[in-house]
């Protein structure tokens, strides 16, 4: 078993403790998922990136609080992935091998052109 299978089983009695369980649609962790990815987005809202000085809460976030959204997202998408039947590091991988496929690095590198049959050398649009 590895860390994320550990992880997910704890959830998993976690919720089942609690009887939460009837809550938990695929429906209801689908916007649960979207609200704390947006938590996890507000933390960044207003921002600057690189040195300071920065305005008065335009510096980066606390790495406390980012930690903690990104623990909410992860629990989240394992809730939801467990409602939906889906194994996420699977999907994942898939995803990946998809996207290897549709981003070669010859045509993709140091581009962030979504089609990377066009580069913005080529097409400076």
């Amino acid at each position: 078993m590895n860390d994320l299978d550990a992880l997910d089983r704890r959830l998993a009695e976690f919720v089942a403790a609690r009887d939460w369980s009837q809550f938990h649609s695929a429906k209801n962790l689908a916007i649960c998922l979207s609200v704390e990815a947006a938590e996890l987005l507000e933390l960044f809202m207003w921002t600057r990136e690189g040195e300071g000085p920065h305005p008065p809460g335009a510096g980066p976030p606390d790495p406390v609080r980012v930690r903690e959204e990104i623990g909410d997202v992860v629990l989240c998408l394992l809730n939801f992935a467990r409602v939906a039947g889906v194994d996420p590091v699977a999907a994942a991988a898939d995803k990946l091998r998809a996207l290897e496929a549709k981003y070669p690095v010859e045509l993709a590198k140091g581009s962030a052109v979504k089609d990377p049959t066009r580069s913005a050398a080529r097409d400076p649009e």
